[in-house]
């Protein structure tokens, strides 16, 4: 891993959990030793991708960020239509949604999402943790549609065991993308949480290439026969809406494959 790599990896410790961190728990995170750590983060804390209080010593995510984000948002504009896709999206399935979009290898980070409040046994979105390829519907089915060069470099790794069912054989996972580039879906049933069921849709910008999905998630118990027509259907056409907003198409054959589901 190279050094900025390793740089840059420090900002995605900083969750909403855990928005900030003295330098023995960046140390321990990270594997690195602590002066190394130190320097990196004192470089991050320069570029003002970090502050650190001048109390506690610890650090928090900068002000950089956000006008980054501001930047990319208004140049790019993608978390305002996806939230209006989620909204629509919610009304239909009433489970949690999000959509999350590729960042770069280490897998996809969730650009919108919408919590569950209309159960008391809920899934809930993390908003800050990134999803493995692997082990998630999202993962799967952006993986699915991904350029062969980039799929190929993803399963040629190692994956790590998150739950029991999480599958980390590369040829297993070979065989769940191709059940998602025939279906259109992703599907994760435990491999990332634990009695969580989550089906998700690949969506598309405006040079063809999948970018990420937008996904639901809920209890194992509560997705059902009868209820999954009803979801695919809805997550299916909020792929098709947000892909449309961002300027993008579906591929014809994904769309073929879904006429009988989006009117």
């Amino acid at each position: 891993m190279s050094t900025v790599d390793k740089t840059l990896k420090l900002l995605g410790y900083l969750k909403t959990t855990s928005p900030e961190l003295g330098l023995s728990q960046f140390t321990r995170l990270s594997g690195d030793d602590k002066a190394s750590t130190h320097r990196r983060l004192t470089e991050l804390t320069r570029a003002g991708f970090l502050e650190q209080d001048p109390v506690t010593k610890a650090y928090r995510l900068g002000a950089a960020l956000t006008r980054l984000a501001l930047t990319r948002e208004q140049s790019f504009p993608l978390a305002e239509n996806a939230r209006r896709v989620l909204e629509r999206l919610y009304e239909q399935v009433a489970e949690t949604v999000h959509v999350s979009i590729v960042q770069g290898e280490d897998g996809l980070g969730t650009l919108a999402h919408i919590d569950d409040r209309s159960h008391g046994n809920r899934v809930y979105i993390e908003p800050a943790d990134v999803l493995p390829f692997h082990a998630t519907a999202s993962g799967i089915v952006t993986l699915a549609f991904a350029e062969p060069a980039f799929r190929d470099k993803i399963l040629a790794r190692r994956f790590d065991r998150l739950t029991s069912e999480t599958e980390t054989d590369p040829a297993v996972l070979a065989l769940h993308l191709e059940d998602a580039r025939r279906s259109g879906f992703g599907r994760s049933e435990g491999a990332y949480e634990p009695d969580v069921f989550s089906v998700a849709a690949p969506l598309f910008g405006r040079d063809g290439t999948c970018k990420g999905a937008i996904a639901t998630a809920m209890p194992k118990a509560r997705f059902t026969e009868t209820s999954e027509e009803r979801i695919l259907a809805a997550v299916a056409k909020a792929a098709s809406d947000l892909t449309s907003y961002w300027g993008g198409e579906l591929p014809r054959k994904l769309k073929a494959t879904w006429d009988y589901l989006i009117e």
